[in-house]
């Protein structure tokens, strides 16, 4: 049986991240190959967002969030313990600035770490630390997973590496009952963290030229984040408390999507947006800016949705409100949703991650 511990900042936060991580980690535990843990950093709450395996333990390196630099080799030497007390095999690093504390403990515990790497080769370049530990890790670490080819394009542009790289896309999870899409619908969904990488900002100006010829949709954003007075005091400003609505975090995000006319997404930036997968099995018609990177992967334009150029916001709005009002596109959208989605299968990508796992466990 191979031990595989997924290493994260909080696997109980409500994150895309902790989303793909805790489902890989279920189907990795219901294979009798595999024994499943998570470590984190620190954990805010209890219990988990998403439903986690009651056979997959849990550890944390601290009790409550101290910081990253000054508490570096605590960090270090309490992995260190963890890894070698539970004879932990491989370790997948859930972000790739986080093998800066996997990376020291690799030689003197013999364990084999995997970066999966959640955001694209260019989020946050003018972060110094997490382009330094980038190209330190790449070349100590055992394999590189992106979610998506394009990203492992400009790994390979731009960084030398000595161990392979492999794309693996985030999985969709299909429902058994399918739901018949509802082109009567005049509601538009967002749904993400409300930060600067979301877009939010950019998305609520859309609205506000949408809205001045559709003064029925109801424009519903789910999610939470530290902008969230920010973007509810722009709303206002607006005059816009009647159209969007922002609910925050839900557990029924299904019966979203069901009512759904369709999909917006505004990122600056993603990795491979979960919320896009998510659209798949109620087949929305979806609109996204063609940032870096995924969304070109997701959307056929003009087949099932549209791609905008990045940050053309009076774009997007009459994209938006050229397919609100045509509800026959809407449909043709919505029967070609699923068009080339074989590869976002679970199945599919299982068999891609535990071969990964079983050649590095290899002696």
């Amino acid at each position: 049986m191979i031990k595989v511990c997924f290493f994260s900042g909080d696997i109980t936060r409500s994150g895309g991240t902790e989303r793909v991580a805790t489902l890989i980690a279920n189907e990795l535990q219901n294979n009798t190959e595999y024994n499943v843990s998570f470590v984190s950093l620190t954990e805010e709450k209890e219990n988990t967002f998403y439903c986690l395996d009651k056979n997959i333990k849990r550890y944390k390196l601290y009790d409550k969030p101290v910081r990253g630099i000054t508490h570096y080799f605590g960090y270090v030497k309490r992995l260190k313990k963890i890894v070698k007390d539970n004879n932990i095999r491989i370790l997948i690093d859930i972000d790739g600035i986080i093998d800066m504390y996997s990376v020291p403990i690799k030689k003197s515990t013999g364990v084999k770490i995997i970066s999966w790497e959640h955001f694209n080769y260019y989020f946050h370049p003018a972060q110094r630390l997490r382009k330094l530990v980038r190209r330190y890790a790449v070349n100590k670490v055992d394999a590189i997973v992106t979610l998506t080819e394009e990203d492992k394009g400009y790994y390979e542009k731009n960084l030398s590496f000595k161990c392979p790289i492999k794309c693996i896309y985030n999985p969709v999870v299909w429902k058994q009952r399918v739901t018949e899409y509802n082109k009567k619908s005049r509601m538009i969904l967002s749904i993400g963290r409300l930060t600067y990488q979301k877009g939010f900002d950019m998305l609520i100006e859309a609205a506000k030229i949408v809205v001045e010829k559709n003064k029925d949709i109801k424009w519903i954003i789910l999610g939470e984040g530290e902008e969230r007075k920010l973007l509810e005091e722009k709303v206002k400003n607006y005059g816009l408390n009647d159209n969007i609505i922002f609910v925050g975090n839900v557990n029924n995000v299904d019966e979203y999507y069901k009512d759904a006319a369709l999909f917006v997404m505004s990122s600056r930036f993603e990795g491979l947006p979960m919320t896009l997968l998510e659209t798949k099995p109620y087949n929305l018609p979806i609109i996204s800016f063609k940032c870096k990177t995924g969304p070109s992967e997701l959307i056929a334009d003009g087949v099932n949705g549209y791609l905008i150029e990045e940050g053309n916001i009076s774009e997007m709005a009459s994209k938006i409100s050229e397919l609100i009002n045509d509800s026959e596109r809407r449909q043709e959208f919505s029967g070609n949703a699923n068009i080339g989605m074989d590869k976002f299968e679970i199945k599919n990508i299982m068999r891609k991650w535990c071969d990964l796992l079983d050649a590095l466990a290899k002696p």
